[in-house]
């Protein structure tokens, strides 16, 4: 499977009520995408269940499995790659999946990594509950400082540092999209994780064998303020922003969000 030169988007991997994981299955049934590869580590606890993609009472035919972690890709040869995450991460090895996945992406050529996670509503500050939305975004990597429509948002999604007060910058951390991400970024999964190791922090701890590419991926976190309870409202707000980026990274409109079943059988369980 070749990633190079691709837009890699994946959940957060243990994000609050699985927001991540069911805005990426929003991704591959709008977009139509196909289970180019399955991928295996030794990070992720072990899954096989029957399909995804077959809604509840449609399954016919030869049993269709789906796994830990898979990749979708379209069918053209078109620079965007899902990597769908549906297992927990075994305890305790967390930035260990996270170093195998950076280093991986950084070997194959990958332009840029999009994490589609939560962030727990618990660190919002009066700015937030002000703001018109509950979406968020980080960015590391690029030229100079992102602005949500050039990530190809809306104006209303806001950088997870536009709360962040001056006497909050301490010398450890003077960047201000860094001091954010340790401030605020709680309950996402692998996105802090990832953002720190594109921004260099100490925290995003590498492994000691491995030697960074000369241009690293840029990194993307989009981010939806929740609690462990699923949201459906923040949830198909998410999906469309994702949709959104990846519809900018292609020069196109975005297409109609299409509902996964997973969302359907979140739905039943919730009645």
């Amino acid at each position: 499977v070749c990633l190079k030169g691709h837009t890699l988007v994946m959940p957060g991997c243990g994000s609050l009520a699985h927001l991540g994981e069911m805005c990426v299955d929003a991704l591959v049934s709008t977009f139509s995408l196909k289970r180019a590869a399955i991928v295996e580590s030794a990070h992720l606890l072990p899954l096989a269940m029957a399909s995804a993609w077959d809604a509840p009472g449609t399954a016919d035919g030869a049993l269709q499995l789906t796994t830990a972690a898979e990749l979708y890709q379209f069918e053209s040869s078109t620079p965007v790659t899902v990597l769908q995450l549906r297992s927990d991460v075994v305890a305790g090895r967390r930035q260990a999946l996270a170093n195998e996945l950076w280093e991986w992406a950084c070997g194959a050529g990958v332009a840029e990594i999009v994490v589609v996670s939560s962030c727990s509503a618990h660190v919002r500050v009066d700015a937030d509950l002000a703001a018109p939305s509950s979406l968020r975004y980080a960015v590391f990597g690029g030229e100079g400082e992102a602005s949500a429509k050039d990530m190809g948002l809306d104006a209303s999604v806001l950088p997870l540092s536009h709360s962040l007060r001056a006497e909050e910058l301490d010398e450890a951390h003077e960047d201000r999209e860094v001091a954010a991400v340790l401030r605020f970024l709680r309950g996402g999964g692998l996105a802090r994780s990832l953002l720190l190791k594109r921004a260099g922090h100490p925290k995003g701890v590498a492994s000691p064998t491995f030697a960074p590419p000369a241009r690293s991926p840029r990194a993307l976190a989009l981010l939806g303020l929740t609690n462990d309870v699923l949201d459906f409202q923040l949830t198909e707000k998410l999906a469309r922003a994702a949709c959104a980026v990846i519809a900018q990274r292609l020069s196109m409109e975005p297409p109609l969000l299409k509902t996964p079943p997973s969302w359907l059988y979140e739905m039943e369980e919730s009645i």
